[in-house]
């Protein structure tokens, strides 16, 4: 949709690694584990980053657009409705990099959202979408993933690659509405 987040400079910037902490749109985002090496001149890759939107953002993002490019209220009303059939539990960024232009092809990545019971509640196989170069030598690619189910207040999503001989390549806990980090009182 128009108007709509895609990959912010921020979220292709970020060098995360175990235990790197952020907040993006209101959420509070930890990378549990990565599968990393570190590159001279690159430092820790592959790059696996995540942005998380949750419905109510979704459907104010969506308002916001609506206002500003004036939509008819047919429009809207379509919009809305694909946005709760599509996205009740919101709406998730991805942005990878990676030295191999083939191994970035999105066809090889999968999503899975488990609650923290580690039970399974989603699960979304990327479609083929062409890596782009960013250098050299790496390529990037991004993709947004619609959840179609609802989630709960904390949860975590595996990031992973088919193409690997891991069990899951990158580990997020998301936690909805969490405050800003604060630093530690002494």
């Amino acid at each position: 949709m128009n108007g709509f987040p895609q990959v912010d400079n921020a979220l292709k910037r970020m060098q995360l690694y175990e235990g790197s902490v952020y907040v993006t749109y209101g959420h509070r985002i930890t990378e549990v584990f990565s599968e990393l090496d570190y590159k001279m001149g690159v430092g820790l890759f592959p790059k696996t980053n995540i942005a998380f939107l949750n419905y109510q953002q979704l459907v104010l993002l969506m308002q916001d657009t609506a206002k500003r490019e004036q939509w008819s209220q047919e429009k809207y009303m379509e919009a809305r409705n694909r946005l709760k059939q599509h996205a009740p539990g919101g709406r998730i960024i991805l942005y990878v990099e990676r030295f191999d232009m083939y191994q970035t092809n999105n066809k090889f990545f999968f999503i899975i959202i488990r609650g923290n019971d580690e039970n399974k509640i989603f699960e979304y196989q990327l479609p083929y979408k062409a890596a782009e170069l960013v250098t050299t030598d790496v390529f990037s690619n991004w993709a947004i993933i619609d959840v179609d189910v609802p989630l709960p207040e904390s949860f975590f999503i595996y990031v992973n690659h088919k193409m690997t001989e891991h069990l899951s390549d990158t580990k997020f806990l998301v936690e909805q509405n969490a405050a800003p980090l604060q630093k530690p009182t002494e």
